[in-house]
């Protein structure tokens, strides 16, 4: 994994908590994007900036009994829907 790049919730982007998970709304863009419970456990983790790595990490250490290549697969998966409109691409080599 590409370690230079880290990723951050957008500022802009409202997140309202369901039950099951959370929408998020980005004013922006008028795009909504509906996440699980993991991914509500992501969003607020990422508040600050971190790297695939410390993501995986990060579900490794809360959520027993997921292997590591699902972590890293569902990792990928999160960022990839996420980025640009709702997640921050943050660049540390510039």
């Amino acid at each position: 994994m590409i370690q230079d790049k880290r990723y951050q919730t957008n500022p802009v982007v409202s997140c309202g908590n369901e039950e099951d998970g959370a929408v998020l709304y980005n004013p922006d863009t008028d795009n909504t994007s509906v996440i699980n419970l993991t991914g509500q456990e992501l969003w607020a983790f990422l508040k600050t900036p971190h790297t695939t790595d410390e993501i995986v990490e990060h579900l490794l250490q809360n959520y027993s009994g997921v292997s590591g290549e699902q972590a890293t697969e569902d990792t990928k998966l999160f960022i990839e829907t996420l980025v640009p409109d709702f997640l921050l691409e943050i660049n540390d080599n510039s």
